[in-house]
């Protein structure tokens, strides 16, 4: 059994096209397999989770399991595929620092990789939005207004994180210095989108209801997120690095960012986020809807006390009548 598991053979049965000289070896191949697992053992986990959290008792945190579980489930997907020696193209590199005996200089690119950043990176952006948002728990604003603030500032910073993976993928597969000009949008949207999310972080800290431990992991995560582009340009774009030093290099970069940190973050905001606040977003709260239906109890007795016709009324049992002379 055990050397069942240490036998990796995707690479026998998926050979690197015969164009492609730079390309993955077994090691490589094998650090993925393991950056695989942990994603499929994250998904499966918070799977269960999500299966066994009642919506009526932990609606907010049932929808907050969504966030590792997609984010999980999505890399298990693309590291099958990227272990499998599977999901790239070969393109003729710009520069020679990496050179095998074949003389092709033709470096094997990945694709699929870049396709799981961009499904995967929306939901990593949201739980960044709610980690810093808990202030909007407070009192004192309009709640159409929160639920509006909150909803435009994600989606500018999702796509703005769209074009820097997109910027990403359209360099790795031009063959000329124009693959540089790419990587430039990409930084550029990079910046803009961590500058929003620097500048939440920084009224999330002076607020009174914050996630002091989760703000500071959203900066750790701005230290990830700034090695992208330098792996990318060691690799896709510098050719300075093997396939399989860029393999690990992403994989670490992968496992951090979309493994651990969304479901370190998701615990912390289920924790500290009012799940009774999110309630009040129905138009009909229970609160208001008491109150619709309330009887005033004095006007109860006048109200179901028959009445003759004429002037004279009967009066309620237990009440003396009053004559009147006319």
């Amino acid at each position: 059994m055990l050397e069942l598991v240490k036998r990796n053979t995707a690479l026998e049965v998926n050979p690197t096209s015969s164009f492609i000289d730079i390309h993955l070896t077994d090691h490589g191949s094998s650090w993925l397999w393991a950056a695989f697992a942990v994603f499929g053992v994250l998904t499966v986990v918070h799977g269960f989770l999500y299966t066994l959290t009642s919506v009526r008792r932990s609606g907010l945190k049932k929808a907050l399991l969504t966030i590792p579980l997609f984010t999980n489930a999505i890399f298990t997907y693309t590291y099958f595929t990227y272990a499998s020696n599977l999901g790239y193209t070969g393109i003729p590199t710009q520069f020679n620092h990496v050179t095998t005996d074949e003389g092709l200089d033709v470096r094997q690119i990945f694709y699929v990789k870049f396709i799981g950043w961009f499904l995967a990176w929306p939901f990593v952006l949201s739980i960044f939005e709610v980690i810093t948002h808990t202030h909007l728990t407070e009192e004192g604003t309009d709640l159409i207004s929160k639920f509006i603030s909150l909803f435009s500032g994600l989606f500018t910073k999702v796509v703005a994180v769209e074009v820097f993976v997109l910027g990403l993928l359209i360099g790795a597969l031009i063959e000329s210095s124009y693959k540089w000009g790419y990587f430039t949008f990409a930084v550029f949207a990079q910046l803009f989108a961590m500058f929003l999310i620097g500048r939440d972080l920084f009224h999330s800290f002076g607020a009174a209801s914050r996630s002091g431990l989760g703000n500071m992991f959203v900066l750790f995560a701005f230290v990830v997120w700034i090695l992208y582009p330098i792996c990318w340009g060691l690799s896709e774009g510098g050719n300075v690095i093997q396939p399989d030093s860029e393999a690990a290099f992403y994989g670490i970069l992968d496992v951090i960012t979309f493994g651990f940190l969304p479901t370190i973050l998701t615990w912390l905001a289920v924790k500290n986020v009012d799940e009774g606040f999110f309630g009040k977003i129905w138009p009909y709260h229970l609160k208001d809807s008491v109150g619709d239906n309330t009887v005033d109890p004095e006007k109860s007795i006048g109200d179901t006390t028959p009445r003759h016709s004429g002037d004279t009324a009967v009066a309620p049992a237990g009440v003396p009548a009053t004559a009147t002379d006319e």
